[in-house]
């Protein structure tokens, strides 16, 4: 017997199989669960490594803290470093 051989990704080796897709609408609209997914990723690894998350922030913000205005980008970003490297010692031992 002949060893089975499959066809080259996104290409059918039998006629009349469908083409490819072409890049388009579809392939946009799988980049943006993409961009969404790694968008997950990074806020994962800024609270693995304690960074500031903004859109976290402001979700924080608007459910507990209704008319007030939340700090801006660079305030909040100014504010995390303040808490977590200004007024005194920044380790446990």
């Amino acid at each position: 017997m002949p060893p089975v051989t499959r066809p080259r990704s996104g290409f059918s080796a039998s006629p009349g199989a469908a083409e490819p897709a072409m890049p388009g609408r579809a392939d946009a609209q799988d980049a943006g669960g993409v961009r969404g997914a790694l968008r997950g990723l990074l806020g994962v690894v800024r609270q693995i490594v304690g960074a500031p998350d903004y859109q976290r922030y402001l979700d924080h913000h608007a459910a507990s803290h209704p008319g007030t205005p939340p700090l801006t980008p660079r305030e909040h970003y100014a504010e995390f470093v303040t808490r977590r490297f200004g007024g005194g010692a920044t380790r446990c031992c």
